[in-house]
């Protein structure tokens, strides 16, 4: 019978069929549809949800210096007797002045796209990967697969094909979601607020660094995907791909969590720990560098007088070595299942 499809698969895809399995690859969709649909479903309802809720209100403001002192001036009131009162309650001119300069719209940015929006993807390629390869080895169902003319080099092909193009659709759709997510809260926003002066750049920043956010997201989960994947080609039981693959993906959540306690902005304010900022060389999610990419799209459309050519290239390196991360691993472990002993 696998034969028969396998043989009906080449007849209607000859050239496909050269360099996958398009039998093989509808069953892997058949078989992941549902979970992949679930959990896209899911992120694009957090991204919708956050955007809208949040971006339509100004919860975050910078606090402004020459305001501070026209008040101390108009009331005739010394600003070193304010600064002492202020350092004695713990808040040293050095702290004041870097509290004047934070944007807490950057740990909002590090809590959506490096937390909240990459735990259910984060989830889906952990589950998919392993079952990709891993699980049917295990299970006995590869010793079908690759008793039809299907060889190893083909299946290990079409399994990663089909994990990177379900990545693929899945963030375009997200992608697309947060984008008309923002459009929405950009209108809300002016019209909550129609007394605020706004930059007409506004809505293409948000816009632009979207894009630009949740294509660092997608790398990042692609790095994941082709470590699980890796794994899951290495070893041909399940449980150790699991707990490898599934180990460097909760310890990257799980750091970065821990991380984003050492961020400046909460060490800055008194509730971070410098010392914390140690965790986020731990984690993969690190790469995705939410203030370089909002700083290059501000120089990119000279928002607020900032200069193209001072724009900010450190996400773009990053960006780079996520996908370099992902590749070479799945590469690796498919070098590996080509050639090692399988208990067929």
């Amino acid at each position: 019978m696998e034969q028969l499809v396998e043989q009906s698969g080449a007849k209607k895809h000859p050239k496909l069929e050269k360099f996958i399995s398009v039998p093989l690859f509808k069953q892997s969709v058949k078989a992941n549809w549902v979970f992949w649909l679930v959990m896209t479903v899911g992120v694009a309802a957090i991204f919708i949800i956050i955007n809208i809720v949040i971006g339509s209100k100004k919860i975050f403001t910078n606090i402004d210096m020459t305001a501070v002192s026209n008040y101390v001036k108009d009331e005739d009131m010394s600003f070193l007797s304010i600064l002492g009162l202020l350092e004695t309650m713990g808040f040293k001119l050095s702290r004041i002045s870097v509290m004047s300069k934070i944007d807490m719209n950057s740990v909002l940015n590090d809590l959506v796209y490096k937390i909240a929006g990459v735990i259910l993807p984060m989830i889906y390629v952990m589950s998919t990967a392993i079952k990709l390869i891993s699980a049917q080895v295990s299970d006995g169902s590869m010793a079908y697969v690759l008793s039809t003319p299907t060889n190893r080099k083909k299946v290990v092909r079409t399994q990663f094909i089909f994990l990177v193009l379900s990545l693929i659709a899945m963030y375009l759709i997200v992608t697309l979601s947060a984008v008309l997510s923002e459009t929405i809260a950009n209108s809300l926003l002016r019209r909550n607020y129609p007394d605020q002066v706004y930059n007409t750049l506004d809505l293409p920043l948000r816009l632009i660094r979207t894009l630009l956010y949740c294509f660092g997201s997608f790398l990042a989960i692609f790095a994941l995907g082709g470590i699980c994947f890796g794994a899951s080609t290495f070893f041909n039981k399940s449980s150790n791909a699991t707990a490898i693959g599934g180990g460097v993906c909760v310890l990257s959540f799980l750091c970065c969590i821990l991380g984003l306690f050492g961020n400046k902005v909460f060490v800055s304010v008194g509730v971070g720990v410098e010392a914390m900022n140690f965790f986020n060389y731990l984690s993969i999610f690190t790469l995705i560098d939410t203030e370089s990419m909002s700083d290059f799209v501000k120089c990119a459309i000279n928002y607020e007088g900032y200069e193209l050519l001072d724009g900010p290239l450190t996400w773009l390196w990053e960006c780079l070595a996520l996908f370099g991360i992902g590749g070479v691993f799945a590469f690796l472990g498919s070098l590996r299942f080509v050639k090692k002993d399988l208990p067929l």
